[in-house]
Parts: C-alpha cells; sequence; structure tokens
C-alpha cells in the first residue's frame, strides 16, 4: 500500500470514530430527559427541581420530566442514577446529603459517590440554623454555651434525622464550644420543627427554609448559622464563625450529577444550560423565597472533593460516635 493510500485510510478511520461521538453532542438532545428527584413531590426540593425543569425544557426543546424516587435517606434515587445508561438522559438532583454523609458513617451503600457519578455542578446553597423556640430563656449562643457547660449532658439538641447534616452540624458545634448536649433525632424536619413549636425540645439545627417562615412568626428564635458567611434568606443571624466558632462552615448544597461515563461534550451542554438557568433574575427570585441561595460551581474535581469531604465527615463521626442507625 502506498503511503499516500495508507494515509487517507487511517484519516477515514480516524473519522468514522469521531463522527458519531461529535454527532451525538451536537444532537442532544434528541429526546425526554429524565430528572431524577430523591424526595416526595410537593416539598422544597421538589420545587427546586421542577422550577430548573421547567427553564432547562425551554431552552433544550425536549421535555425535562420530574421522577421522584424518595427512600432510603436518597439512596434509592442515588442507585437507579448510578445504574442508568452513560448518555445524559437520566441525572439525579442530589446534595452533600446524598454523597458524602451516608459514606461517613455506613459500608454497604447501593452505590459509590467518588466512582459512579460525574458532576454537572452544583446550584444552590441552603443554610443550616440553630434555632430555639421564641419563649426560652436563652436569648444567643453564649447564653446557650454557658447553660450547657452549667448543666452537662442535660440540654437536648434536636436533629431532623440521625447522620444527617442536621446531626453532623450539631455535633460540630458541641465539639466548637467544648459543650455536652443530648442528641435527639427526629424522622424529619416537620415533626422535629412540631415540637420546638410545641415547647418539647428547646434547641434545634434545621435548614433555613424550615427555621425562617417560623422566626418572621415570632414563634422561634434563630441564634446563628452554620454557614461562613451570613445567609442572605437570613441576614440578620450571625453566623457561628463570626461568634468565635473557628472552622465552623457547613452548608447543604444541591447539585446535578449524572452516571460516569457521560460524554465531556454532553455534560458541558447540561453545564451550560443550567448556568443559563441559574443566571435568571426570575429564577433567583423563585427560589431565594424558598430559601435556596443560587451558587452555580462547576467541579472539576469531583473524586478529589467527594474523597475529602467524606473523609472529613467520617472524622467528626468517629470523634463524636454517631452511627448509621443513630
Amino acid at each position: 500500500m502506498k503511503r499516500s493510500h495508507f494515509g487517507a485510510v487511517m484519516l477515514a478511520l480516524a473519522l468514522a470514530g469521531v463522527q458519531p461521538s461529535l454527532a451525538a453532542a451536537q444532537g442532544f438532545p434528541e429526546k425526554p430527559i429524565n430528572l431524577v428527584v430523591p424526595f416526595p413531590p410537593g416539598g422544597a426540593g421538589d420545587i427546586f427541581a421542577r422550577i430548573i425543569a421547567g427553564e432547562m425544557q425551554q431552552r433544550l426543546g425536549k421535555p425535562v420530566i420530574v421522577m421522584n424516587k424518595p427512600g432510603g435517606g436518597t439512596a434509592i434515587a442515588a442507585r437507579e442514577v448510578a445504574n442508568a445508561p452513560p448518555d445524559g438522559y437520566t441525572i439525579l438532583q442530589g446534595s452533600n446529603s446524598t454523597f458524602v454523609f451516608p459514606h461517613a458513617i455506613k459500608e454497604d451503600l447501593p452505590y459509590d459517590s467518588v466512582k459512579q457519578f460525574e458532576p454537572i455542578a452544583i446550584l444552590a446553597n441552603v443554610s443550616l440554623v440553630l434555632a430555639t423556640h421564641a419563649d426560652h430563656p436563652v436569648k444567643d449562643v453564649a447564653a446557650l454555651v454557658a447553660a450547657a457547660k452549667a448543666a452537662p449532658g442535660k440540654l437536648p439538641l434536636a436533629s431532623y434525622g440521625g447522620g444527617t447534616i442536621s446531626h453532623f452540624a450539631g455535633e460540630m458545634f458541641k465539639s466548637a464550644a467544648g459543650i455536652e448536649m443530648v442528641h435527639i433525632a427526629y424522622k424529619g424536619s416537620a415533626p422535629a420543627m412540631q415540637d420546638l413549636l410545641a415547647k418539647q425540645v428547646a434547641f434545634l439545627v434545621d435548614t433555613a427554609v424550615a427555621v425562617r417562615p417560623r422566626a418572621e412568626d415570632g414563634k422561634v428564635r434563630a441564634l446563628a448559622v452554620f454557614s461562613g458567611r451570613r445567609s442572605a434568606f437570613m441576614p440578620d443571624t450571625p453566623t457561628l464563625a463570626e461568634l468565635g466558632f473557628a472552622g465552623m462552615d457547613l452548608d447543604a448544597w444541591i447539585g446535578f450529577v449524572v452516571p460516569k461515563g457521560v460524554p465531556a461534550d454532553v455534560r458541558t451542554k447540561l453545564a451550560g444550560t443550567v448556568e443559563d438557568v441559574m443566571k435568571s433574575v426570575t429564577v433567583v427570585e423563585r427560589l431565594g423565597k424558598l430559601g435556596f441561595e443560587p451558587a452555580f460551581a462547576t467541579i472539576s474535581d469531583w473524586p478529589e472533593r467527594i474523597a475529602r469531604d467524606i473523609a472529613a465527615m467520617k472524622a467528626v463521626a468517629q470523634k463524636a460516635g454517631i452511627k448509621a442507625d443513630d
């Protein structure tokens, strides 16, 4: 075979291998996209997904269908997406409550956050709040710390679930403050807030989404937020960091991920679409009313970041004795 003919053949073979990939990326999407949400319909996480899905649909020209797959502490939805075809047509709305905290206390999860997913982007943050009911004599964090030190292991500190970010945040606060409080785990935010309002529990770590409406009604007092900076949703509430608790910087974040193996150009197109959505003033206003703080960011080092966060939370769990059955 002549050299010129050999080169032509090799070029044709190379193009044959590249063209289908490029065509697939340029034509994406060619059918509806499923956005899997690990919560039942009607809650804040579901509403968030439906706002974003509707805006993506307008920009992509194909339906973006919200699929509610609650259960297993978000594990059911995560497992389904981890095992879906890596073609970009199945997206998971997840958070650090899906990808970090379960791995810090469980060894037998039905999915691997580090190895089985690739990120589209982080879309928003939700602040965590340390709160008490409005009639409690403790008016600020300093008074809470003093009361806890005066009665070690007596005061209750509730979370909306053992092993959740709410639980971890409470343990991190207790460690930073050098105090002992009794952890009380509820099965969800609603029953925890109900007991706080009924004065059945004195202190609670919950999201700003749950706390702010009650604070505005004068029924709950927000003592501090766990974020490293003040929440735009509750700007008058100080951070624990500014109150002198070093290293306190913990948010719940929400992001979109896809199964490992989705072509990079497809992920780039999805990320660009989501970024455009998150730049919409209308979207920002709608999410803000729900308590979500838009914070679009792509993640180039997903395996390293998630592994690092898991290791950090494992250290918290070991120090505090957090277990999967708490």
